[in-house]
């Protein structure tokens, strides 16, 4: 299993799109051959698929990615805010086939409790 993203949510991921790290494009590799945007399914800690879609900028030099596609959903759905923290993960299990699993967490106290 490869992390894609590993980060804390800013007011802009909540109310618009979540951004992407660039790095990490990689792993979604029809981006890398001339489109501009994918849509996969990404299964939650509850077993709940969301459908997102990975898409970069088609004007400029810096592609600047971004997920949408149910992301908003997800985001009222697990009553996410400003300072949660969101993992994306990718899986490529023994016939080539890829599965992607998204986790979400508050912070309390100190401590990382899963979003469920």
């Amino acid at each position: 299993m490869v992390e894609l993203i590993d980060k804390i949510l800013t007011r802009t991921d909540l109310e618009n799109r979540l951004a992407y790290p660039t790095e990490s494009l990689w792993a979604f590799p029809t981006l890398s051959q001339g489109q501009n945007s994918v849509r996969f399914d990404a299964r939650d800690a509850v077993g709940r698929v969301w459908n997102l879609k990975v898409s970069t900028r088609t004007q400029g030099h810096h592609p600047k990615p971004v997920i949408t596609g149910d992301w908003l959903a997800l985001v009222q759905e697990k009553s996410l805010r400003v300072g949660d923290r969101i993992v994306l993960t990718r899986e490529v299990d023994g016939e080539d086939g890829v599965s992607y699993q998204i986790r979400t967490a508050h912070e309390i106290f100190g401590c990382w409790a899963p979003v469920i």
